[in-house]
């Protein structure tokens, strides 16, 4: 397989023969604005100076064209502005490709996709579902450790000749990603780890103590922390998330730049 951190929680993978990309926010940089801007009270930051810092904070690796050349599916593991582009109208997605397979968790997540104009929207399942060889399984999410910022989920791919990977998406540690590890075993770990808080909902994502969880379920998996350096409410960036994984003697963790490949057999 094949992975691409291309921004956020944006990804490319390679897999299966099948070319996925994953949560694909598409935006120019400061397009989504400030949560100041945004002015909705159930997003607010934990720090007054985080009101102001518009989003995306950084542009795409490579021109949007680029990043959605070759792709065969999409996944959109939520329907949330930093995982998929939003329209004024509410409408999602405008940049992709409307014709192409795109997976979500529900029906609700369905019916907004197909109200943008999408033609072919497939739903994920926790019994999974194989296509052209490739075996998708949902996996609930906890996003938040106060109150969850909406449903959300993860992804595990199999196929044949082919790593197992888990994309964990938005959620914090809690008994269904463990239950996740020890289930399917996988071999690459992508997770969500830039630590986002907002005050309604708390900690949104992982941590670098959540990392180490995963790191003692699957002692031998290659662990990708991804969704980092983008979003203003996040209390961990790429550099200090580096540190408090050597603090902790975890310094196998792979933390790519924007733009980065990774080859895994």
């Amino acid at each position: 397989m094949k992975f691409q951190q291309i921004r956020n929680a944006t990804t490319k993978l390679e897999y299966g023969g099948t070319t996925f990309l994953v949560d694909p926010w598409l935006a120019d940089t400061d397009a989504m604005g400030s949560f100041r801007q945004i002015n909705n009270p159930d997003f607010s930051p934990m720090l007054d100076e985080q009101l102001d810092i518009p989003m995306p904070m950084c542009g795409l690796p490579m021109a949007a064209n680029e990043v959605l050349k070759g792709v065969d599916a999409y996944i959109v593991t939520h329907v949330h502005p930093d995982h998929i582009d939003m329209g004024p109208d509410g409408t999602c997605g405008g940049p992709l490709c409307h014709d192409t397979p795109l997976w979500v968790q529900n029906e609700g997540d369905a019916a907004v996709m197909k109200a943008s104009g999408f033609t072919d929207v497939r739903l994920l399942s926790e019994q999974g579902t194989t296509v052209q060889g490739v075996k998708l399984t949902k996996i609930e999410g906890q996003h938040g450790t106060i109150e969850p910022c909406g449903p959300s989920c993860g992804v595990v791919l199999e196929a044949e000749g082919e790593p197992t990977v888990y994309l964990v998406g938005d959620t914090v540690w809690f008994d269904a990603v463990e239950q996740a590890l020890r289930t399917y075993r996988p071999a690459v770990i992508v997770v969500n780890a830039c630590a986002a808080y907002l005050k309604k909902n708390g900690r949104l994502i992982m941590n670098a103590d959540d990392i180490e969880l995963i790191r003692r379920v699957c002692p031998d998996a290659w662990i990708i922390a991804s969704h980092m350096d983008t979003v203003a409410h996040a209390a961990l960036t790429r550099y200090s998330l580096r540190l408090v994984l050597e603090a902790k003697g975890l310094d196998n963790v792979y933390i790519p730049d924007d733009g980065e490949t990774y080859v895994f057999d």
